[in-house]
């Protein structure tokens, strides 16, 4: 991909991308860069995969303690497979290509 250069960077809005040397270097390799909206919920992978998984999986369950309710949400999350995490990124590109069409403008419940 490096090579071929068929590649964009997405700026989520880190402040290390941020920097001067972050920005200088993507500009000597013709990096492309796709700017992230400030808080978007149609792109932010924890809003649409991460926590719906671990809210599923918290449903109906009385926890004796707050230590109960991080045990249980640390398993969750370490039983996520690698196939759980290319699906995200799929939904993810998804979202991205979707978002862009619409010109960077969110739909209230339209979260498919």
């Amino acid at each position: 991909m490096w090579k071929e250069k068929s590649w964009i960077f997405h700026q989520d809005n880190v402040p290390a991308y941020s920097t001067l040397s972050v920005k200088r270097f993507l500009a000597k390799h013709s990096i492309p860069v796709l700017e992230h909206p400030p808080y978007s919920p149609d792109l932010a992978r924890c809003d649409f995969y991460l926590f719906p998984k671990v809210k599923s999986a918290l449903k109906g369950t009385r926890f004796e303690s707050v230590e109960a309710v991080k045990e249980k949400v640390a398993r969750v999350l370490k039983e996520l497979t690698k196939d759980d995490f290319q699906h995200c990124f799929q939904q993810w590109k998804i979202r991205m290509e979707r978002c862009r069409d619409r010109e960077g403008v969110y739909i209230e419940g339209d979260n498919k």
